[in-house]
């Protein structure tokens, strides 16, 4: 997913070839019990590559570069398992004195030494456990006589505490943020030392009898507490990147380990159970990137300091619990090996352990994000006017994001049906016309055609909040199968298709259906039977189609048939075909569904008669004009659409039910919000590449794959909540708010199954993304 531009493309290979020449897992294992767990030699190589003064001015004698290279050297150092601390001197100690260094001669002097790697320095900021932020500072400096004097706390979870020259030390003084510098040797300060499961170096400074001299005060006043707090911020997200270089670290290697590993006379990578495991892990590294790298643009774009607090602390939660999950899997993966030293597979778990525990673990990250959100609101939507009166429906993709979501919000709440907020049964047409008409006329239906078409040309952010909002205001899916045919035609149909369709969807005078499923045709799509025979300028159609969504109100169905047989390919001789279904011959039996609705049915075609010009594309080319709507339609099963509508019935549940002010539920909670949150990044990257005219990788069924899954597990939530009243098919209603629980609980198990089941997903992902093998055994 990364793009990296020419700076950092060439910095990333140069940490590459650096690890090549000096890898790590040896070292790590040599030095993890000695008194330094790692090499200083190395660490000067470092230094004199100039990493460590990455992010220094070059007025201040360093290279002036942006947030974004250092991340990709963390990433990668990550990758390495690297044991020199590039995060917590590097990074830490060097930001904390970058802002302090221009007016303050002490500050200078410690950054340059620093940066040449010449005085190995750690940073000594937290005072209790679970509170890794600078919180209420204890420790405060007095003078005494020329010097001075820290007392009233001890400094805990130091990062090199047995290994660094000196420390920078927080406190107090009269008040006022202080930072103080104290050499490891200084008589009197305690160093009560630990050691990680990785061999990294952690303790705490006791301060009780250190006397310090005059100028261990380096720097005094407002700006060190803001200096600190900065450089404790970029610091997490620094080790959010490194977190996702280990999980990756992990993944490729148990790649590597279980394609070679023979088991039955076939590589156990062959193995479909290993394969779907593998591809979850794949799924956590994708997610856990695409965190990090939304915080890493919020960390310049954002305005509201609550805003990328609350994205790095996304980030944070998201690689750790991805680089443990990944690292556990990788474990079991490598069988015996994995429990063997010898395999650098156990450094990556030890190496996420120590990382996710720094800096706050994902159990406090989660805490602090939810904190934030509750500041900020959840879809950062508020009430008031937000100028609709005054802006053109034509000019809304010109707004800001903000201003667009309280455009939009306020228009919903003032056009939306009341009473068909959050409506139990998937609508037809008849019991929305009043609102699809609203859209239609506002030119506000279709969201992603070009405004030129009638859609609104919404960019993939906005279209993201364009979903956001209308689940938040519990707005009923519109029938939107003819947006989706209008987007196909737009693509591949002719102008005449174009022409006569794109308006009849704008205004309703068209419903339309997807004819892809077969009772024998389900995930194994090309094996469908439906034909379609030439006669003269018709193509004449039998067969059936199952599983069509609001087939007992379409007027059209968008269809695949057989026009001819293929001995090499089963895709082949399979055409794109628009079909009337009030043509005779067609039959249209409804299928009841779990919540006992009529959504789906059986279409029948009994000698259909259908001009040649309805083809989309050419006639046995309609495999790839289909795969074209088969990835929109994993973007579709993937939008956050469906998870945001039960988020927000699992807020009004929680509102109802105080459930947040329970620990446990409101870990749940937030680890929900992060995984919708997660999906709308993915959402939004692939809308990019669509709309920047990019053809769609198999990776976009990993957004099926999430999306469905954790639309599961918001449900699955709904129905603990609801208590007693769980299993009940009417809304549950407590203190007078009505949450419709079972309709989402039953909802949620169909979109796993549909457009290819998440099984079918997942192994496209492990042939076609991590090029798995297919079990031919080997020579």
């Amino acid at each position: 997913m990364t793009t990296f531009d020419e700076t950092q493309s060439m910095l990333r290979d140069s940490v590459q070839d650096f690890l090549k020449r000096k890898p790590a897992p040896a070292r790590v294992r040599r030095l993890r019990e000695q008194s330094v767990p790692f090499d200083r030699a190395v660490w000067q190589d470092m230094a004199e590559a100039g990493w460590l003064g990455v992010l220094v001015p070059e007025a201040l004698g360093g290279h002036g570069l942006g947030p974004a290279e250092a991340m990709v050297i963390a990433a990668e150092l990550g990758h390495g398992l690297v044991p020199e601390p590039f995060v917590a001197s590097g990074l830490l100690v060097v930001q904390a004195l970058v802002p302090l260094a221009p007016d303050c001669a002490r500050a200078r002097q410690l950054l340059e030494h620093v940066c040449a790697g010449r005085t190995l320095c750690a940073l000594a900021w937290q005072e209790a456990a679970g509170a890794p932020d600078l919180g209420a500072t204890q420790l405060l400096a007095q003078r005494q006589g020329d010097g001075w004097m820290l007392r009233g706390a001890q400094k805990r979870f130091v990062p090199l505490a047995g290994a660094a020259d000196g420390f920078l030390v927080y406190a107090l003084h009269e008040g006022a943020p202080a930072l103080f510098w104290i050499a490891s040797g200084t008589k009197g300060l305690s160093v009560l030392n630990t050691r990680t499961v990785d061999g990294t170096d952690f303790g705490a400074l006791d301060f009780a009898d250190a006397t310090l001299p005059a100028d261990a005060l380096v720097a005094a006043g407002d700006g060190v507490r803001s200096a600190v707090a900065q450089a404790i911020e970029l610091a997490r997200l620094a080790s959010a990147f490194e977190l996702v270089g280990v999980a990756e670290r992990a993944l490729k290697d148990t790649v590597a380990y279980t394609s070679q590993r023979i088991q039955f006379g076939k590589p156990i990578a062959s193995f479909q159970a290993l394969q779907h495991r593998m591809v979850d892990m794949w799924i956590q590294c994708q997610l856990a990137r695409a965190s990090a790298e939304n915080a890493l643009l919020d960390w310049d774009r954002a305005t509201d300091p609550a805003l990328r607090t609350q994205s790095l602390r996304a980030a944070r939660a998201r690689a750790g619990s991805a680089a443990l999950l990944v690292g556990k899997a990788a474990i079991h993966l490598h069988g015996g090996m994995g429990i063997a030293d010898e395999t650098d597979i156990g450094l990556c778990l030890k190496r996420a352990l120590t990382l996710s525990a720094w800096l706050g673990n994902p159990l406090w990250q989660r805490g602090q994000f939810l904190d934030a959100l509750q500041t900020t609101g959840r879809t950062r939507a508020a009430t008031g006017n937000g100028g609709t009166a005054t802006v053109d429906a034509a000019d809304v993709d010109d707004l800001p994001d903000d201003q667009f979501r309280h455009v939009l919000a306020d228009w919903i709440a003032a056009n939306y049906p009341p009473e068909k907020r959050f409506m139990k049964k998937r609508a037809y047409y008849a019991d929305i016309a009043d609102w699809y008409q609203a859209l239609s006329k506002k030119g506000w239906l279709a969201p992603s055609w070009p405004r030129s078409h009638g859609g609104m040309g919404l960019s993939p952010t906005k279209q993201v909040i364009y979903a956001e909002e209308m689940a938040r205001h519990g707005c009923a899916r519109i029938p939107d199968h003819g947006l989706a045919i209008g987007k196909l035609l737009l693509m591949h149909g002719t102008p005449e298709q174009i022409s006569h369709h794109l308006p009849r969807v704008l205004s309703g005078e068209t419903m339309w259906c997807q004819g892809y499923s077969e009772p024998n045709a389900g995930s194994d799509l090309a094996n469908l039977r439906t034909r379609a025979d030439r006669d003269g300028d018709d193509l004449v159609v039998n067969g059936q189609k199952i599983w069509t969504t609001l087939g007992p109100g379409a007027d059209w169905m968008f269809a695949l048939v057989r026009t001819s047989n293929s001995e090499s390919a089963k895709q082949r001789g399979i055409t794109f075909l628009l079909i009337d279904l009030k043509t005779p011959g067609v039959k249209v039996r409804p299928i009841v569904n779990l919540k006992g609705e009529g959504e789906f049915s059986e279409v029948f075609f009994d000698n259909v008669r259908v001009p040649v010009a309805n083809v989309v594309g050419r006639i046995d080319d309609g495999w790839n004009v289909a795969n074209s709507f088969l990835r929109e339609e994993r973007i579709f099963f993937g939008t956050p659409r469906q998870c945001e509508g039960a988020l927000a019935q699992l807020d009004r549940l929680a509102e109802a039910t105080h459930a947040l002010e329970q620990a446990d539920f409101r870990d749940r909670y937030a680890q929900l919000v992060l995984d919708v949150r997660d999906l709308k990044s993915a959402f939004e990257l692939f809308m990019g590449r669509l709309r920047g005219g990019e053809e769609l990788g198999p990776d976009v069924s990993y957004l099926k794959v999430w999306g469905t899954e954790t639309y599961q597990r918001i449900a699955d939530e709904l129905v603990q909540l609801a208590g007693d009243q769980g299993a009940q098919m009417d809304d549950v209603v407590i203190d007078g708010i009505a949450t419709d629980v079972m309709g989402q609980y039953l909802d949620s198990r169909m979109p796993a199954i549909f457009g290819g089941s998440n099984e079918i997903q997942r192994n496209i992902l492990a042939k076609q993304i991590l090029a798995l093998p297919s079990g031919n055994p080997r020579a």
